[in-house]
């Protein structure tokens, strides 16, 4: 069955022939490459769209390929101290082990909450921080892709983390995709039909991992 998400009590699915052939007939090889599905909402467009993407680096890495959901984020990263290693929750310890730390690149996928990121993103980088900093952020590359309901693509969203993460040492892939007015892109039977944000996705992840 084809991947379907919804948004503004629309339902899409993605088809199976909208989904684009292999990237390339020679499989790229990383040690691991990590998407960030980048709220902690559930049945939410990002993480649809972040499943998609995933499905795309996939076909083109022979490495492995890491998922993150801020949905995985324990909820007493909220009540503990994040700024204290002693004090971090161990599901956090074992997403950053399992997923972060291997990764050589991130792809963020970030929605437009009140003109920027979810916060759950800004508590999670700053968790992270405190614990094996050096083996996490440093050096990175990092793409970004940012999704909307609206016309900007959350443009000021993906500049926010774009520069946090320079902050945090890691190199911003500088083609960021901006993904606008996702609801109009349904047909009426929920499928997403633009092809032109289908290639935007395609286009993004090849250039990615060959930056």
């Amino acid at each position: 069955m084809a991947p379907a998400f919804t948004g503004g009590g629309a339902k899409i699915r993605l088809k199976p022939k909208l989904l684009p052939r292999l990237l390339s007939s020679a499989a790229i090889s990383y040690v691991m490459i990590t998407i960030i599905q980048a709220t902690n909402r559930s049945d939410s467009n990002t993480e649809y769209i972040s499943r998609h993407v995933q499905d795309l680096v996939s076909a083109a890495s022979s490495g492995q390929v890491g998922y993150v959901s801020m949905q995985d984020i324990p909820p007493e990263i909220l009540f503990c101290d994040p700024y204290e290693e002693s004090s971090m929750p161990k599901k956090l310890i074992a997403i950053q082990d399992q997923f972060m730390i291997p990764a050589s690149h991130f792809i963020w996928i970030i929605p437009e909450y009140n003109g920027s990121f979810p916060g759950v993103v800004k508590l999670f980088i700053d968790a992270l921080s405190v614990r094996s900093y050096e083996e996490t952020f440093p050096f990175k590359k990092s793409a970004i892709i940012g999704i909307t309901s609206g016309r900007s693509g959350n443009i000021r969203g993906m500049d926010h983390l774009a520069s946090i993460l320079m902050h945090m040492k890691c190199i911003i892939y500088p083609k960021l995709l901006p993904i606008s007015r996702i609801l109009e892109q349904i047909d009426e039977q929920g499928h997403l039909t633009s092809d032109q944000t289908i290639k935007s996705l395609d286009s993004h992840v090849r250039g990615f991992l060959s930056f």
